[in-house]
């Protein structure tokens, strides 16, 4: 099979199209996977690291940028548009998937008027303005959750939120020295950094009995690993962490964001976690998000707004001295993620294949 995943900039974007090559390569290892995508997009720095090949073209938003923006933003479409009908014609893909972002519309754009077969997934119960336009064009729609199916006026198919190998088998085991992993997304959240790095004052006592694990984004990694060792806390910090399974391996609980594809790694690893949605998120489907795990029971919630490191401090305490809570979350959150996502996924890309 040759597939070509078109999209990215972001991880939550991004780490979909890898599970679904994984799973490619597990059933055809044969296969050949070629991702496409931007070079100021977080696969510009992925994907070689993953061993896979990325074509560059260009692209860019539109939505609430000012006219010279927008302009520039054509320029880099069309330009990107006609790249994409050299990657087509070279390449000779069976199928063309898009994750979303904005590659994955010049390049789903092209594979439609080319007549290849083409499939979007879209990992938000809101899709987002990309996907939109091209369910429009595509041969079928993939989506992660029930609900997903009124935003498009066309069939559907609900399959999940795939995760990349090895989240999986991060079975829960708490160990003695209590650990918890922190991030906000793949570029950080100064939020949750300002409000971990508060709760360390109240964290002392605990000093020798907690670790953590934080990837804070490029502009806070200074400060935040200059904070821990003032407070004398023992931590791992880094700008961006490539080896995601290793630290869902290791922690007791997370805390972080609560984005589509966040949401299916901390389930998909049976994770805890206390949930800081982003505020300014499109129909503020975070806080959606966030809301559903908590009434499952599998985590807790704060919002922004109401973030202290106090508060924060009170959580990690709570949790840290009553490990059995923690293992009924753990429980809770594995049961609430779909396992077979991926394989569903590529079974339907064969199926469009041989259509």
């Amino acid at each position: 099979m040759r597939v070509i995943i078109a999209g990215g900039g972001t991880g939550g974007h991004l780490y979909p199209g890898i599970a679904v090559a994984e799973e490619i390569y597990r059933q055809e290892p044969e296969s050949e996977v070629l991702f496409v995508g931007t070079k100021t997009g977080i696969e510009s720095k992925i994907l070689p690291k993953e061993g896979y090949n990325l074509e560059i073209i260009s692209a860019g938003g539109i939505i609430n940028k000012n006219m010279f923006s927008q302009l520039r933003s054509i320029m880099k479409m069309l330009s990107g548009f006609i790249k994409s009908f050299f990657v087509l014609r070279r390449f000779k893909p069976d199928i063309v998937i898009g994750v979303g972002g904005y590659a994955s519309a010049p390049m789903l754009s092209a594979a439609a008027i080319m007549r290849f077969p083409a499939m979007i997934m879209e990992q938000n119960l809101f899709p987002g303005t990309t996907n939109r336009y091209l369910s429009r064009i595509v041969d079928r729609v993939v989506v992660a959750f029930e609900g997903s199916e009124k935003f498009f006026n066309r069939k559907v198919d609900v399959l999940g939120n795939p995760v990349r190998k090895g989240i999986t088998d991060c079975k829960y085991n708490p160990g003695k020295t209590f650990t918890v992993f922190i991030f906000g997304g793949s570029q950080g959240s100064h939020a949750i950094n300002k409000g971990i790095m508060e709760s360390l004052e109240f964290l002392q006592k605990e000093a020798g009995q907690i670790r953590f694990l934080h990837q804070t984004g490029e502009k806070d990694y200074e400060w935040v690993n200059e904070s821990y060792e003032k407070a004398g806390i023992s931590a791992e910090v880094a700008p961006y962490v490539y080896n995601i399974v290793d630290m869902y391996g290791k922690s007791d609980i997370v805390i972080c964001r609560a984005g589509a594809t966040t949401i299916a790694e901390i389930t998909a690893s049976g994770r805890p976690a206390i949930l800081i949605p982003y505020p300014h998120a499109a129909h503020d489907h975070q806080r959606t998000n966030a809301e559903h795990l908590k009434s499952m029971g599998s985590a807790e919630v704060i919002l922004e707004n109401e973030l202290s490191g106090k508060i924060l401090a009170d959580k990690i305490k709570y949790f840290m001295y009553n490990r059995e809570r923690l293992k009924e979350m753990a429980e809770k959150s594995s049961r609430l993620y779909r396992q077979d996502s991926a394989h569903n996924i590529v079974k339907l890309c064969k199926f469009l294949i041989l259509k």
